[in-house]
């Protein structure tokens, strides 16, 4: 009887070593005993939107200088700066003697030009009267000569009109009328001014007038957002000296093509401001906000795993079994991190993973 009891007992000895073997080996896909408490948290696909803030002045939608277009001397000027004109408002007045003198002389030109006319023409006709009477009265070559001298006396009373013409035209720009609504922002002559027409070096530029009630703003816009720059897309428009107010601006156009040494996009921004509450030439900031364009997750900075190899996440499956899985990773924002690829929404994760976080242990959740 004691043999087989020693026989027993040996094979117990020998089996149990195989039995916690294999009871370690289960404990490695999911130990009850060895499950750490971890926090959790559910993944959803980040709409937060991107935030860009860029640097800007605002300018009229239209400005131009008012340029004369005739010599002479300022008479006198009927607006100043800041003043509101309507399209077609006087703006100023030019005395132009020199351009009264030349219309004068074309005028007298134009009528001795009339009168030579009327004697080739008399003298063609009798011409041309004698040769059909009596061909040996006259020759032919004489009478081709009146009539080229009538010709020719009909193209300098048209030089003469158009002497005169050029003339009378620029005797219209004694007065400057405003060319569309906006304020005069400003005037650089002053009564009895030597005006020279034109907009070259010598010539002075008398007013600027700027339309206001739409401004623009120009923003560059770093190669990285290039692509979401799109036509009508709204951004945000800001004062310093205004802090408590923004005002919504539209994307009206942009280059189409990216600057080489900056690798930005210009951009123009319009803002409507029919209260003038914003004026020509002010510091401004341009907020723009992305939609994002795929459904990328935004995990905290400890939820991410990165030993040797790939980045992996801690998942919790339903019976709060880890499973590491690999993801792809995108910008790094410094406390969180963005996931491209690998996860899902509604996915549960750990969302503080340490070196205890392995593959198929088990865990609790905090509460």
């Amino acid at each position: 009887m004691k043999i087989p009891a020693i026989v027993l007992l040996v094979l117990l000895l020998l089996f149990l070593p195989f039995y916690f073997l294999h009871k370690d080996r289960e404990n490695e896909i999911c130990l009850p005993e060895e499950t750490p408490i971890v926090r959790v948290m559910k993944v959803y696909p980040e709409s937060k939107e991107t935030e860009l803030l860029l640097p800007s002045f605002l300018d009229a939608i239209n400005v131009t200088p008012i340029w004369a277009r005739t010599n002479g001397y300022l008479s006198n000027w009927w607006v100043d700066i800041g003043d509101k004109v309507k399209t077609g408002d006087l703006l100023a007045s030019i005395d132009t003697p020199d351009v009264d003198q030349e219309v004068v002389q074309a005028e007298g030109d134009l009528g001795a030009a009339i009168a030579k006319e009327n004697i080739a023409r008399i003298t063609a006709e009798r011409g041309l009267k004698l040769i059909q009477h009596n061909p040996e009265a006259i020759s032919r070559e004489e009478v081709d000569q009146m009539v080229a001298n009538h010709q020719a006396a009909l193209a300098d009373i048209e030089a003469a009109k158009g002497r005169l013409g050029r003339y009378k035209y620029l005797q219209g720009f004694k007065n400057l009328y405003a060319p569309f609504d906006g304020t005069i922002t400003e005037r650089d002559i002053d009564i009895g001014s030597l005006i020279t027409a034109g907009s070259n070096n010598y010539a002075q530029q008398i007013f600027q007038i700027a339309k206001s009630d739409v401004l623009r703003a120009f923003v560059n816009v770093p190669q990285n957002y290039f692509h979401l720059i799109k036509d009508g897309l709204e951004a945000e428009v800001t004062i310093p000296q205004l802090p408590k107010k923004i005002f919504i601006a539209r994307i009206d156009r942009n280059a189409g093509a990216l600057d080489p040494m900056s690798r930005t996009l210009l951009t123009q921004v319009n803002i409507e401001n029919p209260r003038g509450e914003l004026l020509p030439g002010l510091y401004a900031e341009v907020k723009f906000k992305f939609k994002p364009e795929t459904a990328n997750f935004l995990l905290p900075i400890e939820a991410v795993i990165i030993r040797a190899g790939p980045p992996f996440v801690a998942l919790v499956d339903s019976n709060n079994c880890i499973h590491l899985q690999q993801v792809k990773i995108g910008r790094d924002y410094g406390s969180t991190i963005e996931i491209l690829e690998g996860l899902r929404e509604g996915d549960l994760i750990v969302s503080r993973a340490t070196d205890r976080i392995k593959e198929g242990i088990k865990v609790r959740q905090s509460p």
